[in-house]
């Protein structure tokens, strides 16, 4: 069987698996990911790749940011904020010393569900990745919808509040505690923003793991809040599908382990069609990624194998 390096760049780690072309893993690990300077990056990148010498026939890359993966350039790169206009597949080529093939971390977590995952045999679908901000892939008649500028998916910019636009500038998503972007409401962030905001303390230090213990006492600030996001993430899909009418929504990210998370975001979008019943589109299905935190990986290579 045929062996591959596959690379899930983020902005803590780099995260690597030699696999075989059928998707299993034969070895994985992490190293801290550079985020300093692009040849802080390519040096990590070959010291990964120099594990693994002569082991791989080719090399599967998933990073952030606005990707040409034909043409392997990344046009932006997320936190690699070094990176504009680059040629990554080059350059990681260059270092590895085998075909290189990247792309978009959100596309390769849906190319993952789309190949054996949640959404295997599903024509069109998408993957909405609940994390820092909503990332995700679109699949469309089977295929990754890569868009014009290689941004579809980029579901966390999908305003919900017009009112204001213009008037004051904004330097991110999250800038000056905007409620303006969906990424700020159906997220990770968003379902602990909510939990704080209820229980009138910080958000800095708090985490999942403390959102779900105070959900698993009985708070009924924790029980407010989740059901606040499941509103909040159904009425963004609600919003989608009246432009995709897609067939299934898988949903990831750390938070979609909890069954909570899909129960009340199907729940609450069964809540919006019984409401809305002149609604001209069909509901879609609601489930949970298969994938996990491998689902980078696993899309990746999927990208290099076609």
């Amino acid at each position: 069987m045929k062996q591959y390096l596959a690379l899930d760049i983020g902005g803590t780690f780099i995260k690597y698996a030699l696999m075989g072309e059928d998707g299993s893993f034969l070895e994985s690990g992490k190293v801290p990911s550079p985020v300093d300077s692009l040849d802080g990056l390519l040096a990590a990148v070959e010291a990964v790749g120099e594990r693994f010498r002569g082991q791989y026939q080719g090399a599967a890359v998933s990073m952030p940011g606005r990707i040409d993966t034909q043409k392997g350039i990344a046009h932006t790169g997320g936190a690699f904020d070094f990176i504009r206009d680059t040629p990554v597949g080059e350059l990681f080529a260059a270092r590895l010393g085998c075909p290189v093939k990247v792309a978009n971390d959100g596309k390769c977590a849906a190319n993952a569900e789309a190949w054996t995952g949640a959404l295997a045999g599903v024509a069109d679908g998408a993957v909405l990745v609940l994390g820092t901000g909503t990332g995700g892939g679109i699949v469309l008649g089977h295929r990754i919808w890569m868009g014009h500028t290689f941004a579809a998916g980029e579901l966390s910019f999908l305003p919900v509040q017009f009112a204001g636009f213009g008037q004051t500038p904004l330097d991110g998503v999250h800038s000056g505690g905007t409620d303006r972007f969906w990424s700020v409401h159906a997220s990770a962030t968003g379902l602990l923003l909510a939990y704080a905001r209820r229980k009138n303390i910080p958000m800095e230090g708090l985490d999942g793991l403390q959102f779900f213990a105070a959900y698993d006492a009985g708070e009924p600030e924790a029980a407010a809040a989740l059901a606040e996001f499941g509103e909040m993430t159904a009425a963004g899909i609600y919003a989608v599908q009246s432009v995709l009418d897609l067939e299934r929504y898988a949903i990831g990210g750390g938070i979609s382990a909890r069954p909570e998370v899909t129960d009340i975001i199907r729940a609450k979008l069964d809540t919006i069609y019984e409401s809305i019943h002149f609604t001209a589109f069909g509901k879609p299905e609601i489930v949970r990624c298969r994938y996990g935190n491998d689902a980078n990986l696993i899309g990746a290579l999927r990208f290099l194998l076609d």
